[in-house]
């Protein structure tokens, strides 16, 4: 039995992280998260081909505008990562690592609620999309459809407008900028990262628990 005093320190999740599979993780404050208009763009294509093929992609999900009101009643965030050889992003397995990281955001957020973060919630790398129905139309955006996989699909940090770059560079981690056409030769290092943010759920306000609702919806 874990004392409760124990399980509800931060502390305690973020080594939970850590147990999960992340390489490393850090208890972050929810309103030093860096959300940008900008960020959101980038979804869009070339850059991504699942904008507006996913139930957990843009412009589905919440604004960066609603994402800020929405964080802001988050207390604290744990937010973890893992490593991998930049190689793997370029080969057939490239999706593996997203698969990884979501299913870490996963139990993290079940991990969290069972010790009593109610209403906490996490975000993933990437879309979902093709890591979990690379090859059928996602059944959520379908009239009276569900989500195949609602316990392990969720919005990736950049859907809502987290920039991770700032944000990683806050907590002292090396991150570099990947595309398509780089040469994975001359990456020094990757990472993916997710975020499992917590609070009481005591100072939800009106418009705060619209938003909340609707991010269960989509879920």
């Amino acid at each position: 039995m874990i004392p409760k005093k124990s399980a509800m320190n931060p502390q305690f999740l973020q080594q939970e992280a850590i147990r999960l599979g992340a390489t490393d993780s850090k208890v972050i404050n929810a309103k030093d998260i860096p959300i940008e208009d900008a960020i959101v763009e980038m979804c869009r294509p070339p850059a991504c081909d699942s904008y507006g093929t996913c139930a957990n992609c843009p412009p589905f999900v919440m604004t960066p505008k609603e994402a800020r009101i929405w964080i802001s009643h988050f207390d604290k965030g744990i937010f973890f990562k893992i490593d991998l050889e930049p190689e793997l992003l370029f080969s057939e397995r490239q999706f593996r690592p997203f698969e990884r990281i979501f299913r870490i955001a996963s139990q993290l957020e079940q991990r969290s609620k069972e010790l009593g973060w109610k209403h906490s919630w996490t975000l993933a790398a990437g879309s979902c999309k093709p890591v979990f129905c690379p090859d059928a139309p996602c059944e959520a955006l379908i009239d009276g459809g569900k989500c195949r996989f609602p316990d392990l699909a969720r919005p990736s940090m950049e859907a809502i407008g987290i920039n991770v770059f700032k944000l990683a560079g806050k907590v002292g981690w090396s991150i570099h900028r990947i595309t398509r056409a780089a040469d994975p030769k001359q990456i020094p290092s990757a990472m993916l990262a997710g975020i499992v943010l917590i609070c009481t759920g005591n100072n939800l306000n009106d418009p705060q628990r619209q938003i909340f609702e609707k991010v269960k919806q989509n879920k």
